[in-house]
């Protein structure tokens, strides 16, 4: 059995009531049609269709072999409530196991693809030779001649459920993004026990309505565990907005969470929806909240209290259903403290704190997550299959990540680009020219350096503006020719702050 598997999908009194279930109807499927002893895969076949389509399925066989037999479906027997109810699909997988092991001594039953985790149909697959399937996840059914016994053991069978909901959101999105852009489908990794018990959680919370507070360094992948809870929701078909607080300049928080009305300050030109009005219905996702000014603070206070907010310059107070997940990288009590956060916005937004564990602290998903992301430079770069040796994995656990998952995708990018051959022995963890570190081979990354020379250069013009202008954010936009929003998003970049230059 795999690290990390569940042996709890189904309580053993409802495994034992399938399995009888399922031996009274093969019984019923013999005596009409005057069968004894071993039924063929054929009679077999006919027997698991037959079943799911006399209680509303819409079955068929796509494949048959030696040693698999493969079904397809686009209509659940259980219809709409299987996708709040994944479970059920356990009770197939028993019937369909229990049958065959009588039958043949073993099955395994592979739910490849399924209605209950948003793929649009299901794809079944069952082996009955146990050494081609030692590598596949599925419940494991055997039979001494007497009884049936199961093994329902998938590994992590809740990250895969959140993993094909997050791709079908992904699937969805796919139109929405910006031309040429590249985007990955999700993958997600969890073999440690922290993670697994960060998955189970959000499978706990997701189908509530409760405010969640993420809390995790940077680069842990607050936005994607977001992005589960909404799809393990009853809002998955809803939309999912996420936005930056951080990025957002102050005087424009309220416009960008609440929209703004024609003619309500000089720019409004036209009428413009916020974050809330958009994701109407669905879920928002406000990551680095802790950098909302103490006005947007009062102003979301008042939104999650009420329900209810006005747009800027209207009078009419909008009503919305939006879920709140808020994010943060802070210790937001140490903030209120400070006077930096307000107290009661904290409570409002804290109902449910999940922390999201940093990669240090979970060191037995370095590998998996080694592989899932070496596939994808494969992909990108259209490259042979590269692959990390024994000596260059130990580096990597090693190692302290403290930039996360972030810094581990980095670092093997870089690592892959530079690899001399297909195996990556040595890991480029810092760019280092001086000879005292990872070497590259005395190969010097131009693109490198010149972006590194822009930025200083660019950090550097931007101090000399603030000084000049005492902080002043617009005047420095005018300045230098660009809009105040861009400057905010340089000082975040350059981590620069204003308030050190008001002083001077």
């Amino acid at each position: 059995m795999a690290d990390g598997a569940t042996c709890d999908a189904l309580p053993a009194f409802i495994q034992k009531v399938v399995l009888s279930s399922s031996n009274l109807l093969e019984q019923n499927y013999r005596n009409q049609l005057q069968i004894s002893g071993q039924l063929t895969r054929e009679q077999y076949a006919e027997l698991i269709v037959e079943l799911k389509n006399a209680i509303g399925g819409k079955f068929y066989i796509n494949e048959m072999n030696d040693n698999q037999i493969f079904l397809f479906t686009d209509r659940c027997p259980f219809g709409d409530i299987v996708e709040n109810a994944p479970g059920l699909c356990h009770m197939t997988s028993s019937i369909f196991g229990g049958i065959a092991a009588r039958n043949f001594g073993y099955a395994k039953v592979e739910l490849k693809k399924r209605i209950a985790l948003g793929s649009g149909h299901c794809e079944i697959c069952i082996h009955s030779d146990p050494a081609k399937a030692e590598d596949v996840i599925g419940d494991e059914y055997f039979s001494d001649g007497h009884q049936v016994i199961a093994e329902v053991c998938a590994p992590s069978d809740v990250q895969k459920r959140i993993e094909e909901r997050l791709h079908a959101l992904w699937q969805r999105e796919r139109p929405c993004q910006p031309s040429g852009k590249l985007e990955e489908a999700p993958t997600l990794v969890a073999q440690s026990p922290a993670m697994l018990k960060l998955l189970d959680s959000i499978e706990t919370v997701a189908p509530t309505r409760v405010t969640v507070l993420l809390s995790g360094e940077t680069g842990v992948g607050k936005e994607m565990m977001a992005k589960a809870i909404h799809c393990m929701s009853p809002r998955r078909n809803e939309p999912f907005i996420a936005v930056n607080c951080g990025s957002i300049p102050s005087e424009l928080v309220e416009s960008e969470l609440f929209g703004h009305e024609s003619g309500a300050f000089t720019d409004a030109k036209t009428l413009r929806l916020g974050k809330f009005e958009r994701a109407n219905g669905g879920t928002l996702f406000l990551d680095e909240a802790d950098c909302l000014s103490p006005r947007a603070q009062m102003a979301l206070l008042r939104v999650l209290q009420e329900q209810r907010f006005e747009r800027v310059g209207g009078q009419v107070a909008i009503a919305c259903d939006v879920r709140v997940i808020a994010a943060t990288n802070q210790n937001l009590v140490e903030l209120i403290s400070q006077n930096k956060f307000r107290e009661d916005l904290y409570y409002r937004l804290n109902v449910i704190s999940l922390t999201i564990p940093p990669l240090r602290e979970r060191k037995d998903d370095i590998p998996a997550l080694t592989e899932c992301l070496l596939d994808r430079f494969q992909k990108r770069y259209s490259k042979e299959k590269r692959r990390i040796t024994q000596a260059g994995m130990q580096s990597l656990i090693d190692y302290s990540w403290w930039g996360n998952v972030r810094e581990l995708e980095n670092v093997l990018e870089r690592s892959y680009l530079f690899a001399r051959d297909n195996l990556i022995d040595h890991i480029l963890f810092d760019l280092d020219y001086s000879g005292s570190g990872s070497k590259l081979d005395d190969v010097v990354d131009l693109k490198y350096l010149k972006q590194k020379a822009a930025d200083d250069v660019e950090k550097q013009i931007l101090s000399q503006a603030l000084r000049k202008h005492k902080g002043k954010v617009a005047k420095v936009a005018e300045s230098i020719g660009l809009t105040p929003r861009a400057i905010y998003q340089k000082l975040k970049q350059h981590q620069l702050d204003v308030s050190n230059y008001k002083r001077d």
